[in-house]
């Protein structure tokens, strides 16, 4: 049984791109994303993206109270969400956001 790839597909998966967040070429492919694209991680900074992947920007996630920055989610627990500043270990705020639906 042959298996087949989409041209856009083997397309992606060969192109050769930067890292979005430091500009190094170095990278291992990362698997695909659940759209079929192409997921890379750097090989220098450790991020992960895709090559055409915009990052998307969160207006519901809070802002830190001591630098400004936004905050990503640190912890998931049962009816609350604990967000840390993105400036960690250098600024160590966190905020806990109760869940809308209780647990």
């Amino acid at each position: 049984m042959a298996v087949s790839r989409s041209i856009d597909d083997a397309g992606d998966a060969d192109q050769p791109s930067r890292c979005p967040a430091c500009g190094a070429d170095a990278y291992y492919r990362y698997g695909k994303t659940a759209n079929g694209k192409a997921r890379r991680i750097c090989l220098l900074c450790q991020r992960q993206y895709t090559i055409d992947g915009a990052r998307r920007e969160r207006p519901d996630r809070p802002v830190c109270p001591l630098c400004g920055e936004p905050m990503h989610v640190y912890r998931r627990q049962a009816g609350f969400t604990r967000y840390r500043c993105r400036n960690y270990p250098a600024c160590r705020s966190y905020v806990k956001v109760a869940d809308e639906k209780g647990g």
